[in-house]
């Protein structure tokens, strides 16, 4: 990879950042980018870092396309399905004279790699979770070589990917809908920022495509402005008259772009649902981890001087207070607190749904957290699936004991609160049983 290809580079679009105008609307200013730049130097173990062992060993090869380079070996290697398409049109990478509504970014996904593929682009983009770090970008060149080498991306990846409006501070990642006029490029003053479980269906995935349908209320992808973003000069007035949720139940997008260069002509709706709750929960996740080392330190010197460790800070201060709060955002975002109610049946156009299900343990009863509602929720069973990944199991003993103290506390009341109402007393009992059969760990 040259050195001009990784200035290039610029933040990973499957998790859409905006560079420029919108870094400002996401409150993109980098928190300690340097600090954690340096920290990356060091040797990680996400599943790409791994793969590279793999091959530098010459025990995996990736077979090479002559079309599409890298991009099926390596889906296929580390069992991405290709269902996991969504598709990007609004110009929100560095790589903005590639993208466009007529060559969109195909992203691809699973528990815990993003894939970009982007048309005549000389890399695929990559970022991968790190059990402890978070988030990890790299690059790969699309030439053909003997034995595949994933290049390490930091500085220019986290100037967005670590902003505190959109990933919370941590290296993460965040799915954006922003409005975009016909060639592509965003309309400032009309974006709609990150999108997570709580956002309306209505206001989801401007800027993507998106095939199947998310009922009555509709979705925001498939339409963009016919007028050019310095057109428009009266912008809410503008927004106001645009009829966002015009195209929400396309089977598929012929008549959009030509897929003859994609695997896939889709971008299923219900594979772009999880992508939005597991990039939340990913960063999360990784603030966890930013929060507990301080907190594991208090707790072992209040256990050296022989203090209570059940009451070791004030309330609002101290490190294990900050490790709390962000428990407390956790486990109300593992349990789809406040999720945007669905207003009909949510359907996909491929075979995503059956995929996902796949993999990730089932209980006796033959119950899994990767069982889809889709009629008035995403899930049958609201807990994440993360719960099973690599990066919530490496949490210390400290932060996964709050964690499980805060959800067994939740999941074992009969609190009727307008914040857990969601949360039927057979949902609860259902989610309590699913984690005694299938994560040893949880405290019976």
């Amino acid at each position: 990879m040259n050195t001009g290809l990784r200035r290039t580079f610029g933040a990973f679009a499957a998790v859409v950042s905006l560079l420029g105008a919108a870094a400002a609307t996401l409150g993109g200013t980098p928190t300690s980018v340097v600090r954690r730049s340096r920290s990356f130097a060091a040797a990680t173990r996400d599943p790409i870092a791994r793969l590279q062992a793999q091959l530098d060993a010459g025990q995996v090869t990736l077979a090479h396309d002559s079309l599409l380079g890298y991009l099926p070996a390596l889906l296929k290697t580390l069992n991405i399905p290709v269902s996991s398409q969504g598709l990007v049109f609004s110009r929100t990478s560095l790589q903005t004279d590639k993208i466009t509504p007529w060559s969109p970014r195909a992203i691809y996904f699973n528990d815990d790699v993003y894939i970009g593929y982007v048309q005549e682009s000389t890399f695929l983009e990559i970022a991968a979770v790190d059990p402890v770090r978070g988030a990890v970008f790299y690059t790969l060149s699309q030439e053909p070589r003997a034995r595949p080498v994933f290049s390490r991306e930091t500085t220019t990846c986290l100037m967005c990917h670590q902003s505190r409006n959109a990933t919370g501070g941590v290296p993460g990642f965040m799915v954006i809908s922003t409005i975009a006029d016909r060639y592509g490029y965003p309309v400032v003053g009309m974006h709609d920022g990150s999108t997570t479980d709580a956002t309306p269906l209505k206001q989801r995935f401007a800027g993507w495509y998106v095939t199947g349908s998310a009922g009555a209320q509709g979705h925001a992808g498939n339409v963009y402005s016919p007028k050019l973003a310095h057109e428009i000069t009266d912008k809410p007035a503008y927004r106001a008259q645009l009829d966002m949720n015009a195209e929400s139940a396309r089977p598929d997008l012929i008549a959009k772009f030509d897929p003859a260069p994609y695997l896939s002509a889709q971008s299923d709706i219900v594979a772009l649902m999880v992508l939005v709750h597991q990039t939340v929960v990913h960063n999360l996740i990784t603030a966890v981890h930013e929060a507990a080392p301080d907190a594991v330190f208090e707790d072992s010197m209040s256990r050296v001087s022989g203090r209570d460790t059940t009451s070791r800070a004030q309330p609002g201060g101290g490190p294990a207070a900050r490790l709390r709060r962000d428990v407390e955002k956790l486990v109300r975002a593992m349990l789809f607190v406040g999720e945007a109610p669905f207003s009909g049946t949510v359907k996909g156009t491929t075979t995503y749904a059956q995929d996902f299900l796949k993999t990730g343990p089932r209980d006796a009863k033959g119950r899994s957290l990767r069982d889809f509602d889709l009629e008035k929720r995403l899930f049958k069973y609201p807990l994440s699936f993360l719960i099973y990944s690599d990066s919530f199991n490496a949490l210390p003993d400290l932060a996964k004991g709050e964690v499980y103290r805060q959800l067994r506390a939740i999941l074992m009341s009969t609190d009727s609160s307008a914040e857990f109402a969601q949360l039927s007393t057979s949902d609860r009992a259902a989610i309590l049983e699913i984690l005694a059969d299938t994560k040893p760990d949880f405290p019976r």
